[in-house]
Order: structure tokens, then C-alpha cells, then sequence
């Protein structure tokens, strides 16, 4: 086992991030489904939700730690502190998710659709939002960018490297697309026209992601923010009206704007590295 970990540490990265977290997840969502009265949930299954979301971070400190000592796992938390990477980038990484949101509404209203009232009041939401979710993704970004995505781009590209976190990212999600929330499409029929939007979605968000981590020093901070902007309650607070369909369908119409932003990214700083200065972060060896 220890020499099959050294020979792929980024497939066994995933196992082990997939098996902490599903076996956490089943059987919650299982209970759930197949015990509980409906609305109802006890704490510890909630805790137990949570924890699962910790699994690739879990991972990627046991997978470093065992491939390179303690000197390892503190260069792997060390990307947590990355931070002075020029202010655009912090206003990329903030923003870039909501301008997507905008536009999928935008769609949305061309179609013939309602938001509803608008209320500035709730500016505070929006903005607080995001920061009490950020805890959630540092339990997700150190796994997917801060472990996996530089060892991959040892062998491929930006735009692969990004499209196997995607693949692997939205299928961690599994036992959560049965439960009532945890991803676009938890809480509605699973079917594979629904898993496959919310797949290439997916992957449209891993390349948003490694675009910022590939020009930001490898700075799993900002890929933190940046999740937390696109998963956080976002711009949807100052429209209180907004009904459960409304949301729904928009959700969906991000895919629009978030591929256009790819392929103009691709056009722009090319699918090698996604990056100004025609780099990607890899990952370097302690040797």
C-alpha cells in the first residue's frame, strides 16, 4: 500500500478523500431519506454532513505528511497565508462569481422571467454571507488546488489538470445529490441530464479556479474566496421576492456566462497554463 500511495499520490489522494467523506455522507443520507419524518434532522447529522466536507483536506494533509514529513504538510498549509498577490486578483476572486450570477439573472429576465422587488438593505447578507461559508471550502480547496491541481499540472495542461478536479470534484458530491441540500441539483429529481448540467458546470468553475490559482502564486486562499463566492448566498439576498423556481432555473443559466468566461480566458492566456505569464504552479519535491 505504502508504495502504491508513492507511486500515484494523487489517485490515492482521491480515494481516500472519496472513502472519508462517503462514509460519513451514506449513511446520513440514507437516515435521511429513509427515516426521518421531513423536515426534520438531528445534530449529529449535521455534524456528520460536515465533517464529510473536511475529507479532501483530510487527505491532502495525510497524503503530504506521509510523502513528505512535516516539512511537507507546513509548504502544503502555508498556501492558506498566500495573500499579498496584488489587489485585482483579490477583486477577480470576489467578484467573478457574482458577475456570473448578474448575467445568468440578466438571462433570465430576456427570457421573460421575474426577480421580484429589489432590496439594497440586505447589502450586509451579500457581504457576511460568503465570509461565514468561507470555513466550509478551507475544508475543500487545500485537497483540490492545494494538493491535486499542482501535481497534475506536472503532467498536463492547466485546462486538463482542471477538467480531472472537475470530474473528480462533482462525483465527491454523489451521495449529496440525494440529500436535501449540498449541491445545484440536491433536493430534485437525480437524473443524468441534471448530473451531467451540474457536471460540466463543475468543471467550468475547476478552470475559473485554477485561472486564479495559476496567477495568484498558488494561493489556496483566494481559490477559498473565491468558492465561497459562487456557493455563498451571493447577490440573491437583495432580491427577496425570488422564488424557489426563479433561483432554481438561474442556477442553471450559470453555466452559460461561466463557459463563455472560459473560453475567453483559454482564448486569452491559452489552455497550457491559464496564466499572464505563460506558467502554472507545480508542485516541487522537498528533495
Amino acid at each position: 500500500m505504502k508504495s502504491t500511495m508513492k507511486q500515484y499520490p494523487v489517485a490515492s489522494f482521491f480515494v481516500i478523500a472519496y472513502a472519508i467523506s462517503w462514509i460519513l455522507w451514506i449513511p446520513a443520507v440514507l437516515y435521511i431519506k429513509f427515516v426521518l419524518p421531513a423536515g426534520q434532522a438531528p445534530g449529529w447529522l449535521m455534524y456528520s454532513m460536515l465533517l464529510g466536507t473536511f475529507a479532501p483536506t483530510i487527505a491532502a494533509i495525510t497524503m503530504t505528511g506521509f510523502l513528505d514529513g512535516k516539512p511537507g504538510v507546513k509548504k502544503l498549509l502555508a498556501k492558506f497565508l498566500v495573500w499579498r498577490v496584488g489587489f485585482r486578483w483579490w477583486l477577480v476572486a470576489f467578484f467573478l462569481a457574482p458577475v456570473a450570477i448578474l448575467a445568468a439573472m440578466g438571462i433570465y429576465t430576456l427570457q421573460g422571467g421575474n426577480l421580484g422587488q429589489f432590496d439594497l438593505s440586505q447589502w450586509f447578507v451579500v457581504l457576511l454571507g460568503p465570509v461565514f461559508a468561507l470555513p466550509l471550502f478551507v475544508g475543500e480547496e487545500l485537497g483540490w488546488r492545494g494538493y491535486a491541481l499542482p501535481r497534475l499540472q506536472q503532467k498536463y495542461s492547466a485546462f486538463w489538470s482542471s477538467v480531472i478536479v472537475g470530474v473528480m470534484w462533482t462525483f465527491w458530491h454523489t451521495p449529496a445529490f440525494w440529500a436535501p441540500e449540498g449541491t445545484a441539483i440536491s433536493g430534485q429529481p437525480v437524473t443524468l441530464l441534471a448530473v451531467g448540467w451540474y457536471l460540466i458546470f463543475t468543471i467550468g468553475i475547476s478552470i475559473l479556479v485554477t485561472f486564479i490559482y495559476n496567477n495568484t502564486k498558488g494561493s489556496v486562499l483566494l481559490a477559498v474566496l473565491f468558492h465561497g463566492m459562487y456557493t455563498g448566498p451571493n447577490i440573491f439576498p437583495l432580491f427577496p421576492d425570488i422564488s424557489p423556481t426563479a433561483l432554481n432555473q438561474i442556477i442553471k443559466l450559470t453555466i452559460i456566462p461561466v463557459w463563455i468566461l472560459v473560453v475567453l480566458l483559454i482564448a486569452r492566456f491559452g489552455a497550457a497554463h491559464l496564466s499572464r505569464n505563460n506558467e502554472r504552479i507545480v508542485f516541487e519535491t522537498m528533495d
